[in-house]
């Protein structure tokens, strides 16, 4: 069997990748991901920017096919014969496998830490537009170089205050959450990773087992430290915080409402300006 390392990647419409994955293509959705065995594929098809997967199917039975529109028309062209002369050999002879049914379907939630990255990059889109927009109101209700200035004014305060606000809002819950672990999650002790045997590990890096004998790591501004104390959620371990000291986690908090305060603060004004420009 050809290698299929190289195979290029199809990017088709609607968000779909196909590529090579070893002995398989994947077909991903924005959904769903599908794993296609390269025995159960009869033949890949190009044509023009859309490339069909047609699988195997019984003798007098209409194949089932996969198909990805929207792709680059040379990509198309290559990745079908790359895929072609990976497929293994039939004996002549053999009988047909339904190759749906060796198609395997896994679904794509995503991961609590994506799908809090994905809400982050959407929140920050929505604001920051709803900033510039402000700022172009203000700044053409008023008009003239006054209102570039008042504009711009508007704009920097805009960024001021989601920055400031977001950031104690963010610090709050994370002093919440530590509280919160602490109490009534696992504390433990972490160790270094660059001093622990086995490990490549990077200065403000720490490694924890839990329970069940897993090795995690969790970052740590405290670099330098031997060790650490860390507690983690038993139901999900990789809920981790690192512990503070009493008097630490009052200044954090004290630091965070200021944050907010300076955020809240800054935002009246912006309206202010709104309203009496």
């Amino acid at each position: 069997m050809a290698t299929t390392s190289s195979i290029p990647v199809l990017r088709g419409s609607g968000i779909t990748v196909l590529r090579s994955g070893g002995r398989a293509l994947l077909l991903r959705h924005p959904h769903e991901e599908l794993r296609i065995p390269l025995m159960a594929i009869e033949r890949v098809h190009a044509e023009g920017r859309s490339v069909t997967v047609e699988l195997t199917a019984a003798a007098g039975a209409t194949p089932a096919v996969r198909r990805v529109d929207g792709v680059s028309e040379a990509a198309a062209r290559a990745f079908a014969d790359a895929v072609n002369r990976a497929l293994p050999e039939r004996a002549d002879e053999g009988v047909a496998v339904d190759g749906s049914g060796l198609i395997i379907t896994r679904a794509l939630t995503g991961s609590p830490p994506e799908r809090r990255q994905r809400i982050f990059r959407w929140g920050t889109l929505a604001v920051a537009l709803v900033i510039v927009g402000l700022a172009l109101t203000v700044g053409i209700r008023e008009g003239g170089i006054d209102g570039v200035m008042l504009a711009v004014a508007a704009l920097l305060n805009g960024a001021m205050a989601a920055v400031a606000t977001a950031g104690g809002a963010a610090g709050l819950w994370s002093a919440y959450r530590g509280w919160y672990l602490t109490r009534h999650g696992i504390t433990v002790e972490a160790e270094n990773a660059a001093d622990t045997p086995g490990r490549l590990g990077r200065s403000g890096t720490y490694v924890y087992t839990e329970t069940a004998g897993v090795s995690r790591t969790v970052a740590s501004v405290r670099i330098g430290a031997e060790s650490i104390q860390v507690a983690y959620d038993p139901q999900d371990p990789e809920k981790v915080v690192v512990c503070r000291s009493g008097p630490r986690a009052v200044g954090f908090v004290v630091f965070c409402l200021g944050c907010l305060c300076v955020g809240l603060a800054l935002s009246f004004t912006i309206f202010m300006m709104i309203i009496t420009a």
